[in-house]
């Protein structure tokens, strides 16, 4: 494609959170969504705009997509945060990039007032708003008053969950509604058995060789059920004291944030040193690297205690053929089926239970195995970036009125 086509094609504008930068080099599963669409969509020009980062230039072109970010560090984050509506920092430095670049639609990822100021800024260009969580899990800063219409164009859900629970509150303002989900990367979330001399150095670097390994990969707190899963393998190293397990992540992410040692994961520490040799902290991964902790694991499980939207992580162990277990709450169903990539509790607290699961996929050899091929299948099947993409596309379309053409 010519770079006098691809400035042919109509632009459309994806607004970060003003949390972390585009690329995900802090983390954030909004900030990965955003660069993987705007790097799979063939029929419009994206344009990428976040905060800044000490580690990123304010503006760059790279592969085809845009970059815009706004400085959003020092007083300026501490106003921004404390004083928003007088302080509208990041909402003016966004106007300012769309009157430059003029695109034909705005998608703001997961910010219900930010896509309220963006309608009175620029109330020509159509907005539509992405919720990936629910209304409620937002701060206090960031959530609507009760009642409040977001008088947007188009509503993007995670999940069928998100666009349900939403229909009467954020979506309101919005006739057009849809459900795109998450994406993943079969070529980079890969199975042992497609590079296993990879899962054996990534598993010598953390002193694995054969052992049954259950792995975690995500932010380690409560909610996510961390604690439960470790008060469940204790079960399980009662009847199989070989079995290890790995808890990949930090307690938060950003820059700065990372190695942030939380009231919980203080806990965890003392629980975690009375199985010494059997529990390995990785501490945060960058995201270009996430994809190998997938193959420290033989099943991921990611107990979630909250109603989330739609967790990437369970898209990844799928692509990466690891069995999962995890428990019915939010979207979580939407994704891991019993039977076809794994296991769903039926009472989300419960360790016993849990261990039970946990030990029925570490000694069922073939069932595992089953459960892998199966997993592995059906998301490079339903959920790679580039079909994501032109879900997306559609969207654009539908919010335009502009049938865009193939260049």
């Amino acid at each position: 494609m010519t770079t006098q086509n691809h400035y042919k094609m109509p632009t459309v504008a994806l607004v970060a959170p003003e949390l972390f930068p585009v690329p995900p080099i802090r983390g954030g599963a909004a900030e990965t969504i955003i660069d993987r669409v705007a790097a799979h969509l063939r029929r419009w020009r994206p344009i990428v705009i976040s905060p800044s980062d000490p580690d990123l230039p304010d503006h760059e072109a790279q592969g085809g997509v845009e970059y815009f970010r706004i400085p959003l560090s020092g007083w300026r984050r501490w106003l921004y945060r404390r004083y928003r509506q007088h302080f509208p920092v990041y909402e003016r430095g966004i106007a300012k990039i769309l009157e430059r670049v003029q695109p034909q639609v705005i998608q703001v990822y997961n910010r219900p007032l930010l896509a309220l100021s963006l309608k009175k800024y620029a109330p020509h260009i159509p907005v539509i708003l992405r919720m990936d969580n629910l209304s409620r899990i937002l701060g206090k800063r960031e959530r609507p008053a009760p009642g409040t219409v977001i008088p947007v164009d188009g509503f993007v859900a995670v999940s069928r969950y998100v666009l349900e629970r939403e229909q009467r509150r954020l979506s309101l303002g919005a006739v057009p509604r849809w459900v795109i989900y998450n994406g993943v990367d079969p070529q980079t979330f890969v199975p042992r058995w497609a590079d296993e001399s990879l899962a054996r150095s990534c598993r010598s670097a953390y002193g694995l060789n054969r052992e049954p390994t259950v792995v975690y990969v995500g932010k380690i707190r409560e909610s996510k059920g961390v604690g439960l899963l470790v008060e469940a393998m204790f079960r399980v190293w009662q009847t199989m004291p070989e079995a290890v397990l790995v808890l990949a992540g930090g307690t938060e992410f950003g820059r700065g944030r990372t190695d942030r040692i939380t009231p919980f994961f203080k806990v965890l520490q003392e629980k975690v040193a009375k199985a010494p040799g059997r529990v390995i902290l990785t501490g945060f991964i960058p995201p270009a690297q996430i994809n190998r902790a997938y193959l420290l694991g033989d099943i991921f499980v990611g107990p979630s205690q909250n109603e989330e939207g739609l967790g990437m992580v369970f898209l990844e162990a799928s692509a990466c053929g690891l069995p999962i277990i995890s428990t019915r709450m939010g979207g979580i169903p939407e994704v891991v089926h019993e039977g076809l990539n794994g296991l769903l509790l039926e009472r989300k607290d419960d360790a016993g239970e849990l261990a039970e699961k946990i030990l029925l996929l570490l000694r069922n050899e073939p069932f595992r195995r089953q459960l892998a091929h199966q997993a592995r299948e059906w998301v490079c099947r339903n959920f790679g970036w580039d079909k994501i993409a032109r879900e997306q596309e559609h969207v654009f379309d539908a919010v335009t009125g502009h049938a865009a053409k193939g260049l």
